[in-house]
């Protein structure tokens, strides 16, 4: 016999070969040991007997897939332990960050009050109203150092004309008492000089 060189042959004997290697693999994988539960009850489906509309299965088939059904749930119950400890565990974390968060609010709105009011007199009051209340008294005293300024002045005014007053009461005192002297004097002489003539008559 003969080994032809033709292309097409070699082609259709490597299909050949990986098809039948497929096949091994799919039959290998469906079996009862082995794949999903879902793989598994298909294999025990197709690999049961027909007794007329039932189908009959090996009892050993049978606990072989329960066996499977219990090791999945088993393992499908861990998973859940374990993913609703690491909910449980997400959730508390959660619930802190929620707290903190409350805190920071807190702080922040506490923060934002003590900004926004100013402590007067161990009371918190508003800006607006604690520059009202300092404006009001920068006011008042300015309105008191003027009023204080122009009574000041006011007396200083009188003080000084009534000193110059005074001063020109004194010198007009001070000249007429002067005159006054004078007069007396004049008046004593003239007494001296009369007396003096008697004297000499």
């Amino acid at each position: 016999m003969k080994l032809t060189k033709n292309p097409i042959f070699y082609f259709l004997f490597i299909f050949c070969i990986s098809i039948n290697a497929q096949n091994r693999a799919i039959t290998k994988t469906k079996s009862l040991k082995e794949g999903t539960i879902d793989n598994q009850f298909e294999y025990l489906i197709k690999k049961s007997n027909r007794y007329q509309e039932f189908k009959v299965v090996k009892r050993s088939w049978l606990d072989q897939l329960k066996s499977s059904v219990n090791d999945s749930l088993v393992s499908m119950r861990k998973e859940l332990n374990a993913n609703q400890s690491i909910i449980n565990e997400k959730q508390s974390k959660i619930d802190q960050l929620t707290s903190s968060l409350d805190t920071s609010n807190s702080k922040v709105s506490t923060l934002n009050n003590e900004k926004d009011n100013i402590n007067f007199f161990g009371t918190l009051i508003s800006k607006g109203l604690y520059n009202t209340i300092l404006w009001s008294i920068i006011g008042f005293l300015i309105l008191g150092l003027i009023t204080y300024i122009i009574r000041f002045n006011r007396s200083n005014s009188i003080t000084k004309e009534t000193k110059d007053n005074f001063a020109e009461l004194e010198r007009e005192y001070e000249g007429h008492r002067q005159r006054s002297l004078e007069r007396e004097q004049q008046l004593r002489r003239k007494l001296q000089d009369e007396l003096n003539k008697q004297r000499k008559d």
